[in-house]
């Protein structure tokens, strides 16, 4: 699986969160996770913090995590302890995938985008 291929270029595609790829993506390389280089690793775990600051940081949404100090401590810490987290043992690389991905559903079923009208 070549995970830098898959990067999506915005957060926001015809009104609905990029969320749904990077959810993909997660559970793609949850599957793949033996595979994974240090390297591809730290390009997805990037990539989930990138989604998470997109959202807590976009004007479009229109919930409680438009101004979530936690989720901005998250996004911080997180970024900051990329290359350790990307060298965390498989189990452990593992839970830590798969609570960004129960996260980030959680955030996708919190914050609604409106619908865009095409005149």
């Amino acid at each position: 699986m070549r995970l830098q291929a898959r990067r999506a270029a915005a957060t926001v595609t015809s009104g609905r969160l990029m969320s749904h790829d990077i959810i993909t993506e997660i559970r793609d390389a949850r599957k793949e996770l033996l595979s994974l280089s240090i390297k591809d690793r730290e390009r997805l775990v990037r990539r989930i913090v990138d989604e998470l600051h997109a959202v807590r940081s976009s004007n479009f949404s229109n919930s409680p995590l438009s101004n979530s100090t936690g989720l901005g401590d998250l996004v911080a810490r997180t970024y900051d302890t990329i290359p350790e987290i990307a060298r965390m043992d498989d189990k452990n690389f593992g839970m830590v995938l798969d609570q960004f991905a129960e996260l980030l559903e959680t955030i996708t079923s919190i914050v609604r985008l409106p619908t865009a009208v095409l005149h």
